[in-house]
């Protein structure tokens, strides 16, 4: 069976899941009854890509206290 090559914590990447985040604060601001959901969506996002080896675990550690911090932003303003 082939190998395929996987690039690690690639920019575009970090980028794409930075925007889901974004998209997280800006649906919770509009109706807030969905917050957990769509945390939830974010997290389960990058679980598995940490599970996919596309984010390391450092990475997905930096990632998930930036959607914490967003998501208790997006609660208080």
């Amino acid at each position: 069976m082939p190998m395929i090559q996987i690039e690690q914590d690639s920019p575009e990447l970090i980028a794409q899941v930075r925007s889901h985040i974004v998209e997280m604060v800006e649906r919770t601001r509009k109706h807030p009854s969905i917050a957990m959901i769509a945390e939830e969506f974010v997290a389960g996002y990058m679980t598995s890509l940490l599970e996919h080896h596309l984010l390391s675990g450092e990475q997905w550690k930096q990632l998930s206290a930036e959607m914490r911090a967003a998501a208790h932003t997006a609660r208080t303003v």
